[in-house]
């Protein structure tokens, strides 16, 4: 067999695997404009749509938001690459002190992504959505500490760093987020030593 085949034969059953892979996740029996389409499927479809089905991703995600779903915007920006909408419609939900605007924006301006880049801003949101009155699980309360740690490892504040994965592993029941923590604490203890040499 020539080498040109064999590798049409690779890319073809690359191709059929990941087809049929993707095939089932979308679901092609809901539609758009059905009656009875309820917010919660709308934003499933717009989810799903980012890696099964591009070309309706901004289709379904302009549904899910005309729904009141806002964090549709999330896939709308990254498929466009604009997050002006995305961006003001957060800002103007921090004003009512919803929690999904304080981790959309700490999010943005953590990663500078369609933001200047701003760690202390992201810190600040981070901080202040801790103390909303809202009721949070612990695993919700342990994530944000989480973000904080990586948010202060950008700052080099070692002893922040400490402080915020402690607080993940002594009140966190997934598995997950004590691991990573137990690697943000290790990360700050050993900088920390070395500091004090």
């Amino acid at each position: 067999m020539s080498p040109s085949l064999v590798l049409c034969i690779i890319l073809f059953a690359l191709y059929t695997h990941i087809a049929m892979a993707a095939g089932p996740r979308w679901d092609h029996s809901i539609k758009i404009d059905d009656p009875k389409l309820n917010v919660e499927v709308a934003a499933r479809q717009c989810h799903k749509s980012l890696i099964n089905a591009p070309e309706l991703l901004e289709m379904w995600c302009e549904k899910a938001y005309e729904m009141d779903y806002w964090s549709a915007l999330v896939p709308i920006s990254l498929h466009t690459g604009d997050g002006t909408r995305l961006v003001a419609e957060a800002k103007e939900r921090l004003k009512n002190k919803e929690p999904g605007a304080y981790t959309t924006l700490a999010w943005l301006y953590g990663s500078g992504q369609f933001v200047k880049k701003d760690i202390a801003k992201a810190i600040a949101l981070r901080e202040e959505l801790l103390v909303l009155d809202k009721s949070f699980t612990p695993n919700q309360i342990a994530a944000n500490h989480m973000k904080l740690a990586d948010l202060y490892i950008q700052e080099r504040n070692w002893k922040k760093v400490a402080i915020h994965a402690k607080h993940v592993l002594k009140h966190t029941q997934s598995n997950f987020q004590k691991k990573y923590a137990k690697r943000q604490l290790e990360s700050a203890e050993r900088h920390l030593s070395s500091n004090e040499l």
